[in-house]
């Protein structure tokens, strides 16, 4: 039991690595620049502009810590998904979940 009880924990990890591992891929064109970010935002404007690249690299930026515990980085991420609202026009992007989450998101943040 002790043996199956094993198998069965290292294939949870396995996968739960490899799910880690898929979401770190869809974000491959969005670098780890831990600064401004603003060659991100530049990469992203320039190349795809899709609101898939920028929910992803907002999503990293709140992980860099508690926004309702720390003003700079509240205020930070209330100016980078005001750059993807003005960067993603309405009309093209209005049907898509992405573009939706940054809406919603932005909203909470500013609330």
């Amino acid at each position: 039991i002790a043996s199956i009880m094993n198998r069965v924990r290292d294939l949870k990890n396995k996968y739960r690595n490899e799910d880690n591992i898929t979401d770190e891929l869809n974000c491959t064109k969005i670098s780890a620049d831990t600064t401004d970010n603003s060659g991100t935002v530049n990469q992203i404007m320039m190349t795809t502009n899709n609101p898939e690249d920028w929910l992803c690299f907002l999503l990293r930026l709140e992980k860099k810590g508690i926004p309702q515990m720390d003003a700079n980085l509240l205020n930070r991420l209330i100016g980078r998904y005001s750059q993807a609202v003005t960067a993603l026009p309405a009309e093209k992007h209005s049907q898509d979940e992405s573009y939706a989450r940054i809406l919603v998101r932005f909203a909470e943040l500013k609330a």
